[in-house]
């Protein structure tokens, strides 16, 4: 799926007994994994393997691949995984010649790292995704990863954490526009219709505005 260097190449395949033990699996977690084929870390990237001089907050990020023998991607086993693994994630999951692209931002904290929503692709055959030209850290490598999961493009020099955090607002206020415009429809006497119909305006600007 995605266009690493060669130097980043790991290729490691874990047993199923190995991450029954990484991610400390109960049943619920081994039950989801029965439509799992293998797991494998593909790729490690970091700044001695992509050659990058400038360091940031995103150390090292992994690339794991799950093949699946079903279409329904396997959540609670990799967000254990997830988890489990130190360091920033992304997982390409493979079902037949089709592929999907599923992660979380992860940053760290006081209290460790703190995985938030998880946002995926479509199911897609074959696409090639290549990283962007002249990147300098692995923090815009990752904001390139996110901005493939999340329908909303990355702002230049704006953080990941940024990025999704606007996203998160543009989510928020799809819903109200949503509801407002349901009572716009429905509203009867004209007066309220109008100051209804001004707030969903403003609403719509907001909007624009993060698109943006």
């Amino acid at each position: 799926m995605f266009e690493f260097s060669s130097k980043t190449q790991v290729n490691r395949k874990f047993k199923t007994t190995e991450l029954y033990k990484v991610t400390s699996a109960d049943k619920s977690i081994k039950a989801d994994m029965t439509s799992i084929s293998s797991v494998t870390l593909t790729n490690v990237l970091n700044n001695d393997t992509l050659n990058l001089s400038v360091k940031g907050a995103v150390k090292e990020i992994y690339v794991f691949e799950i093949v699946l023998t079903a279409r329904n991607a396997p959540s609670l086993f990799i967000s254990a995984l997830d988890k489990a693994t130190n360091f920033h994630t992304v997982f390409i999951l493979k079902y037949g010649n089709e592929e999907m692209l599923y992660g979380a931002f992860k940053e760290y904290g006081e209290k460790g790292i703190k995985v938030g929503k998880y946002y995926f692709t479509d199911w897609a055959v074959g696409k090639t995704i290549a990283l962007p030209l002249g990147v300098i850290s692995l923090d815009e490598i990752y904001t390139a990863i996110i901005d493939e999961l999340i329908p909303l493009t990355a702002r230049q020099t704006e953080s990941t954490k940024d990025f999704v955090a606007r996203y998160g607002e543009v989510v928020k206020l799809k819903k109200e526009i949503e509801k407002l415009q349901r009572l716009v429809d429905t509203e009867k006497q004209s007066k309220r219709r109008f100051e209804l119909n001004d707030e969903l305006k403003q609403k719509k600007k907001e909007l624009d505005e993060l698109n943006g």
